[in-house]
């Protein structure tokens, strides 16, 4: 009752503090369309041609859909973001239960409540909320498999491939997490190496069972195998090209880049399915990194500052003013400092490994592509904010023991 009295306060302080959606992205656009009757349409990136599209996953356009569908508007969508968001927080407390003390959980509990950065991601009329969601249920579920893996039960395995599903049909970018997540299981599975290597195998089954019918409609649309959506070419072009600059938006035009703008406009003029469009984004790309290593390889690392640290550019999607983006800056010193401490503090190995692996995961997405402000926001920042209060009684304990030592 405790924590729910705590989530009812804030949510109603989100409520009464609640912005008017600054940016309004794709699944929104689209649902508007599949309401009206018009279909799952879309232009693809470099065209403004409004034709059939797996440029996004489909779940989060059915959800505005059906919201649309009700007679509910963007401050509907926003309102369920907050919602996730608290379901969120409640299933972080969860985990950190599990590996520390309920005092640290619940005081960790709060401060991800009153953690401001995530209430402005979660309102925003993108699947952000239910991601959080979804990745807190998914570190929960894997801790309790690995600390329960003698008696752990089928029905842990089955909600994994069920969290899995969903998350692919929200964000495709939980294909990396869920190699990376395999790997840390088999690695702390032990002599249940096997067992535990064959149920991932089912899990991930169920979630490619999901997924289905999404990749059967998208081979009937465009006659190619799209397994979800067709946008990760467009992605890895633009944080990897001559004028990238690690961030979405693109630096000063130059020779090579125009080049690039021409060939794209020749070959779009000639290839109008998203598919083939994207495959090519995918292979300028790959080809720039191929022909430029040193350029890539420092663009890779100013990507991964970006990731952990500010950027110049915070997305035109998040208002803030200059004292929260002051405010932040100060709040991310004491979560990274605090943090990492806390993370090393951990007496699971096991539930340590399985963070770092996340924030493996988080960091590789950023590098790979181009860094975006939720891919910390969600996948690490939670974490961080109970992990910087285990990591200041650590700090406090060390004191006190030198005190007495002298």
């Amino acid at each position: 009752m405790l924590l729910l009295g705590v989530s009812v306060v804030i949510f109603i302080i989100q409520i009464l503090t609640l912005r008017p959606p600054v940016g309004i992205g794709e699944p929104y656009w689209i649902a508007k369309h599949l309401a009206a009757g018009e279909g799952f349409i879309y232009p693809y990136p470099f065209d403004s041609a409004w034709l059939p599209t797996c440029y996004i996953p489909p779940l989060y356009v059915w959800f505005h859909a059906a919201i649309i569908g009700i007679g509910g508007g963007l401050v509907v969508t926003q309102i369920a973001g907050l919602i996730f968001f608290h379901a969120a927080n409640f299933f972080f407390y969860k985990f950190f239960q599990r590996i520390t003390t309920k005092t640290i959980a619940f005081i960790g509990f709060c401060g991800l409540a009153c953690y401001v950065p995530l209430w402005l991601i979660s309102q925003k009329p993108d699947p952000d909320g239910l991601n959080l969601l979804l990745i807190a249920l998914t570190i929960l579920t894997l801790d309790r498999i690995i600390s329960k893996q003698k008696i752990s039960s089928m029905w842990n395995w089955v909600t994994l491939g069920i969290l899995f599903g969903l998350q692919i049909l929200v964000r495709p970018d939980i294909l990396m997490g869920i190699v990376l997540f395999g790997l840390w299981l088999l690695f702390y599975s032990g002599k249940y190496w096997l067992r535990n290597g064959i149920r991932f195998c089912f899990s991930v089954a169920i979630a490619l069972a999901m997924v289905l019918p999404w990749t059967i409609r998208n081979y009937n649309t465009f006659h190619s195998f799209v397994l979800v959506s067709s946008n990760s070419g467009f992605n890895f072009f633009i944080g990897n090209n001559p004028i990238a600059t690690g961030e979405f938006q693109q630096g000063v035009s130059n020779a090579e880049s125009q080049r690039m703008d021409t060939a794209r406009t020749e070959f779009y003029r000639v290839h109008t399915s998203p598919v083939e469009r994207d495959s090519y984004l995918f292979k300028v790309g790959k080809d720039w990194v191929l022909e430029h290593p040193g350029d890539a390889l420092i663009l890779g690392m100013k990507k991964c500052y970006y990731h952990w640290w500010q950027r110049e550019y915070a997305g035109g999607s998040i208002a803030a003013s200059a004292w929260m983006v002051t405010g932040y800056k100060f709040i991310s010193i004491f979560l990274l400092t605090f943090g990492f401490i806390g993370l090393f503090s951990l007496r699971s190995k096991s539930s340590r490994a399985l963070l770092m692996t996340l924030f493996l995961y988080s960091t590789l997405i950023s590098v790979i592509f181009f860094t975006q402000s939720r891919h910390r926001a969600i996948k690490i920042d939670p974490y961080l904010v109970t992990l910087s209060i285990i990591g200041v009684g650590a700090t406090l304990k060390k004191i006190k023991r030198n005190e007495s030592k002298q």
